[in-house]
């Protein structure tokens, strides 16, 4: 079995909240998870482009007065229907590791 994309999960996790751009992913990302997971815009930009090739997010302009235009995606159907699927997964078990103190 390939190896998931967890980064790929987060991302249409975090849409379902609401339609974001990337800067607000990774604004999000710091907000709830960054004491165990954060990531970079060089790896988020990358995945957007991706889940909008594969039809699982849209890509929106929004233009905004006197600022930059944003690019904000929107979680699909099918995007929906990959991450319930993915949540219905069985979970891998981790290997825990303690140090024994001799």
């Amino acid at each position: 079995m390939p190896k998931l994309n967890r980064t790929k999960q987060a991302i249409l996790g975090f849409l379902t909240w609401e339609p974001m751009s990337g800067y607000d992913i990774k604004k999000a990302i710091e907000d709830s998870t960054s004491n165990f997971w954060s990531e970079s815009y060089g790896q988020i930009y990358p995945i957007l482009k991706r889940l909008t090739e594969e039809g699982l997010v849209t890509q929106s302009l929004l233009t905004t007065r006197g600022g930059r235009d944003r690019h904000v995606y929107t979680i699909t159907e099918a995007g929906q229907e990959e991450l319930r699927r993915w949540l219905s997964e069985p979970t891998e078990l981790s290997v825990v590791r303690r140090a024994v103190a001799e």
